[in-house]
């Protein structure tokens, strides 16, 4: 069972897309298929795609006529995919060259494991060599229900899942206008053994100008956390009333995060609500200004987020 398929949403960014399959050329290990799937029409994508070619994989493309998001997009990729494992790879991020090897290792390792993940180094999109952060992958086994405590897997391109695990989870929510990675990883974990690589095989990037950051716009993060306690909250009445108050304190605490480097203000009463819920340092590092958190973040290059 070693039949990868590499998934890959793209809106109009022929150029990071471009960097994105070279990070899947350079792989140790390589890749059955990859399978490009065009989210809207885009002409310059488009005529990028139709002339790239690949002596290593089997190369695809699918197209969207009318934009319906990334992770209706993923969705479509893994329909049609052919591989047993499916890996997904937004098109702003690229893999370090042992992301897929390492992984593919922990499912030889243990039959039981049906996700692995990785950690992530972060970037600027103005400066992808230079590493402003790193998130390890520390957690690992039999994760349900103590992924609603936090987004421990973390972001969609750091993941490697079995088919068979993907389909029996409906797949991503899109539903959902934001943390649809988190919310599907809740539904892998009740399904399966999870496990990490032990490495930093993604290099994750964000915007050096936080307005340009699409993951960070409040209205999404704040429809998205409604839906989200709204979708679990009979399951979590079954479970303890810490792991309810976390779940909640840790969603108040990605919406303050998401929102804190464009909109402080707006983001001081989550970090509140999070602290209100679940007391975490996390919570009270976020009360601080930006410009004074970038500059603690110098002196701690491995905190997690």
């Amino acid at each position: 069972m070693n039949n990868v398929s590499v998934i890959i949403p793209t809106h109009n960014r022929p150029h990071l897309l471009l960097l994105a399959l070279q990070s899947i050329e350079e792989q140790t290990e390589k890749p059955d298929e990859v399978m490009v799937v065009m989210d809207g029409e885009d002409g310059e994508t488009e005529r990028f795609l139709s002339g790239y070619e690949s002596n290593h994989f089997t190369f695809r493309y699918l197209k969207i006529p009318k934009s319906k998001g990334a992770c209706y997009a993923r969705n479509l990729g893994a329909e049609n995919a052919t591989g047993d494992i499916l890996m997904f790879l937004d098109d702003d991020d690229t893999w370090e060259p042992e992301k897929i090897k390492s992984q593919l290792q922990q499912f030889k390792l243990d039959s039981n494991v049906g996700l692995v993940y990785s950690g992530k180094l972060v970037v600027y999109n103005t400066n992808r060599k230079k590493v402003i952060r790193k998130i390890p992958a520390t957690i690992k086994g039999n994760l349900y229900p103590k992924i609603f405590e936090d987004n421990y897997i973390g972001t969609t391109s750091s993941v490697a899942v079995k088919r068979e695990v993907f389909q029996a989870t409906g797949g991503f929510d899109h539903n959902l206008p934001a943390m649809q990675d988190y919310d599907l990883w809740i539904r892998c974990c009740e399904r399966t053994k999870v496990a990490h690589d032990n490495k930093y095989n993604v290099r994750y990037t964000i915007a050096k100008n936080a307005a340009n950051q699409i993951s960070g716009k409040s209205e999404n993060h704040h429809r998205a956390l409604t839906y989200l306690f709204d979708k679990y909250r009979k399951v979590l009445e079954g479970k303890s009333s810490t792991l309810q108050r976390r779940f909640k304190s840790s969603r108040f605490l990605h919406l303050s995060k998401a929102v804190h480097r464009n909109n402080y203000f707006y983001s001081l009463k989550y970090s509140l609500k999070s602290f209100y819920y679940y007391p975490n340092i996390k919570a009270v590092a976020l009360l601080l200004p930006p410009f004074l958190l970038a500059f603690i973040s110098l002196f701690q290059p491995g905190r997690r987020n």
